[in-house]
């Protein structure tokens, strides 16, 4: 499939060499250098009518579900947000968030997010042992690096 500047690329040589389908996708097999053969004449043709009848080289609008605007979009991020404060572990549901908003759950369910951290904050534990005595425990929230150091020098220097 070819992306857009490909196909940016294939409209201009189009147009420069007078229409000749055949002559641009030559030409366009050259300036890229690919062994393969990327787009048949036809499927050129197909491509040079969608951009005179629409004058973009993006997708059409299909059938179906219709596109969200950008202010439901923001209400469903609002309710969302004020559905996970509600929740004790901010957690919320795309069925409840459906319910008051009235959009569909497909709809709802591929906007719907709440930031969750990756890892939860962690505390390192450090002990030292000796043959008279331990040493410990240390607590410390920074890098492992940094307290296994803070151990060395603290069992060094006893």
């Amino acid at each position: 499939m070819l992306s857009i500047v490909e196909k940016a690329l294939l409209v201009q040589l189009y147009y420069k060499n007078s229409e000749s389908a055949i002559v641009s996708i030559s030409l366009h097999e050259k300036s890229v250098r690919d062994s393969k053969r990327l787009i048949t004449s036809s499927a050129l043709n197909k491509i040079m009518k969608q951009f005179e009848a629409t004058g973009s080289l993006g997708l059409r609008q299909r059938g179906g579900r219709p596109s969200i605007t950008a202010v439901v979009t923001t209400t469903m991020e609002q309710t969302v947000q004020s559905i996970s404060v509600v929740f004790a572990h901010g957690e919320c549901s795309a069925q409840e968030v459906s319910r008051q908003t009235g959009v569909s759950y497909g709809s709802v369910r591929r906007h719907t997010f709440v930031e969750v951290p990756l890892q939860q904050p962690k505390v390192t534990v450090w002990y030292g042992f000796t043959a008279e005595f331990i040493i410990g425990p240390f607590f410390s929230r920074k890098s492992n690096r940094r307290v296994s150091k803070q151990f060395l020098s603290l069992v060094c220097d006893m």
